[in-house]
């Protein structure tokens, strides 16, 4: 028996990605590798499963899944074939028996080549373009073919829209050179069944690279995934660190990509980078091709994490294209400038807003993430420049304050703490619950009140963890109005334990990896928790996705929401009233914007769009059908492109010490002082803060009624 030693550490601020390098695992080390996941997962994790005949049927629907998402290669035979486990890994996987996974992994290897010749036939000749026919791109909710014959005609009608795709790209593309002579359609249909043809050469000679190792990692994610979405585990294989540590820089475009199935999802997107900047990339985005400047696209659906993430890295400057699949089942091309990331530029701003109708003058701190470099006194911390921001524009005379914490994903928790604190005299600020332990308690550390006046915090639905601890904690003291969207939801802490140092002897097998593993859970000071739920606007404002499942509900296996006993809290700080008034004013005024109207109408376009799954593969068809769904994409990425009539910004400039030159640095303080004043969010918080103000919203301590 193993015998496990439970050290958690806690990584806070920082996020770990880890990519894999070549290592063979021999049966022996798979099984103390198994015994050892399931054995942390048992004593350490915060709510652990039955390992029962339910669980045993998840985990054998979703590891096939997770070898064939798209449902081309298996069929039902072989689904039925495999079925005389499913109600027996349970027992097996508490005895380290691999039977199951051996069988797979065997069965994998021989449909997949059994499918090469698919497409070298299919894609020999040109397809009829003139028939009625559609495919179905609903993987998730399509069944496994019924035969061989069934599966072989999937794959023609895939084939021929992935042809299509091609081929509309080339008909509808701008001339390149005015000399070259136009091609004829049959010469792009050739054109693009070749391309198409290259990116499945491709991708078999990828599939010949895949290693056991990687499929072990795949069944023990599936397996770790039953306790929660966010608990993983990490092979030992050559760890790339991403460590996002406040300071450090990583060359890319700044995201953290996850395998979900043979898909490669978008996890983080790293505040600073690339991706960030640019914000046509989501997280939740799934990425399907990466095409280099000059060459043709990969097509890097079933390929291995750390193939994708050299494909996708590159040095500063150079350019990498990204076709990307959005929420809403739409694929968009998107051309993204590689960088140094140096997460200084993702560091606070602030700016004293105005409209030209009032004399209000508003504070705005845009805050991308809590980061804190943990020097001590000298460092980096988002909580002092937050403080320093306040100290400027109370300076300046500012009669209210909008601290927006949209898409802002979390951080250092400390930092969390310290910014509520700022608004507040003293008390709790959250409570962090470990496994059968009374909750430990978080308290403001400064005594102090640093701003004291009315208070708007914006949060949409990627506001998620250290945003939803500010968000929670300001909104159960009544000392903020909370406007937006219902945030993101995640409640749960986890941290790193190296099986190595976890397990002792089998000294011979090691290196083991690492376990991600949910060890807590986070409750607002009135004792309910973060999680799933999430933060619960004051004043909700329209969201693009508010008719989707978004954040943590949208994982099946996600921590449930619970309560736990609040705690005694006060402040004598200010307090709100008429919020109704408030609260109406503003849905009036959303009623009458044509800005907010387009959300409304973009949210429903998404919600309609993604359950249209049928593609025509009519050529005049398609060519329509894609045609407009190009005229809704643009027609809504053009929401932000409007100056707001009468806005004024006046940026704080503050002198951060940073390796970004300070040519560089004004260069970006005036994109981020555009976006602002294109951000008709901010405008409906400034009008939010104003009627506070003017309906005499609130009551200062000196003026407040104590009966």
């Amino acid at each position: 028996m193993i015998r496990i030693l439970i050290a958690l550490a806690v990584l806070t601020g920082a996020s770990t990605f880890f990519a894999s390098q070549e290592e063979s695992y021999t049966p022996e080390k798979e099984q103390v590798i198994l015994e050892s996941v399931l054995l942390a997962l048992s004593q350490a994790h915060l709510q652990p499963v039955d390992i029962n005949d339910a669980f045993s049927q998840r985990v054998f629907d979703e590891f096939l899944v997770a070898l064939d998402s798209r449902k081309r290669f298996f069929i039902q035979e072989d689904i039925d074939a495999l079925s005389i486990y499913k109600s027996d890994l349970d027992d097996m996987l508490q005895e380290s028996d691999l039977t199951f996974f051996d069988k797979v992994v065997e069965l994998t290897d021989l449909k997949i080549k059994g499918t090469q010749t698919y497409y070298q036939e299919f894609l020999a000749k040109p397809f009829d373009y003139s028939l009625e026919e559609t495919v179905d791109m609903d993987y998730e909710d399509m069944g496994y073919a019924t035969s061989a014959e069934d599966l072989k005609e999937r794959w023609r009608k895939r084939l021929k829209y992935y042809t299509l795709q091609e081929l509309e790209r080339r008909i509808n593309a701008p001339a390149s050179d005015e000399d070259a002579a136009p091609k004829s359609r049959k010469e792009m249909e050739e054109d693009a069944r070749q391309e198409i043809k290259d990116a499945y050469d491709r991708w078999y000679e990828n599939y010949e690279k895949t290693r056991r190792s990687d499929r072990f990692e795949q069944f023990l994610n599936v397996i770790t995934r039953q306790y929660d979405p966010h608990t993983a585990y990490y092979s030992p294989k050559g760890k790339q660190d991403f460590n996002m540590r406040m300071g450090g820089k990583l060359e890319g475009i700044g995201a953290q990509l996850l395998t979900v199935g043979e898909l490669t999802q978008v996890v983080t997107i790293v505040p600073g980078g690339p991706v960030w900047k640019d914000d046509r990339i989501e997280v939740n985005d799934y990425i399907l091709k990466v095409k280099q400047d000059g060459e043709q696209a990969v097509d890097i659906t079933g390929m291995r994490i750390d193939d994708v993430v050299s494909l996708i890295r590159g040095p500063k400057g150079t350019k990498v294209t990204l076709t990307v699949q959005k929420k809403d089942e739409s694929q968009v091309d998107i051309e993204i400038e590689r960088d140094v990331i140096n997460l200084e530029i993702a560091r606070a701003r602030g700016a004293m807003l105005q409209n030209d109708d009032s004399a209000d003058k508003f504070g705005y701190i845009d805050l991308p993430m809590f980061y804190n470099s943990f020097d001590g006194p000298e460092g980096n911390s988002s909580a002092k420049d937050v403080a320093a921001f306040i100290d400027t524009l109370k300076a300046e005379g500012m009669d209210g304050l909008i601290l927006d914490l949209r898409d802002n994903l979390g951080g250092a928790l400390i930092d969390a703490i310290e910014i509520s604190g700022l608004f507040i005299e003293d008390g709790p600020v959250v409570q962090v619950k470990s496994k059968n332990r009374r909750p430990y308690i978080h308290k403001d550390t400064d005594r102090g009140v640093h701003y004291d006046g009315p208070l708007i915090v914006l949060i949409n639905s990627f506001s998620a963890s250290a945003s939803e601890i500010v968000a929670g904690a300001l909104q159960d003291y009544d000392r903020a109005l909370i406007v937006g969207s219902q945030s993101f939801g995640k409640g749960s802490v986890q941290n790193f334990i190296d099986l190595d140092r976890a397990i002792r002897g089998n000294d011979e097998m090691k290196p083991l990896g690492e376990l991600k593993l949910t060890i807590q859970k986070y409750y607002r000071v009135n004792g309910e928790s973060t999680q799933l739920r999430g933060v619960m606007p004051d004043i909700g404002l329209p969201d693009t996705y508010e008719n989707l499942p978004t954040g943590e509900r949208e994982n099946d296996r996600a921590l449930p929401w619970s309560k736990i006993e609040d705690i005694p809290f006060e402040q004598d700080v200010l307090t709100y009233k008429g919020v109704d008034k408030i609260s109406a004013s503003s849905k009036k005024r959303i009623s009458e914007s044509e800005e907010f109207a387009m959300i409304r109408e973009y949210a429903l376009w998404i919600e309609e769009n993604k359950n249209n799954t049928h593609v025509p593969l009519n050529l005049d068809q398609y060519i329509e059908y894609k045609g407009a769904l190009d005229a809704r994409t643009e027609k809504y990425d053009g929401l932000f492109d409007n100056d707001i009539d009468g806005l004024k910004i006046d940026a704080v400039r503050m002198d951060f010490e940073s390796e970004i030159s300070q040519e560089e640095k004004d260069a970006r303080a005036e994109v981020w002082e555009e976006v602002v004043t294109k951000d008709f969010y901010i405008t409906e918080a400034m009008k939010i803060v104003g009627d506070i103000v003017h309906q005499e919203g609130y009551v200062a301590a000196d003026k407040k009624d104590k009966n």
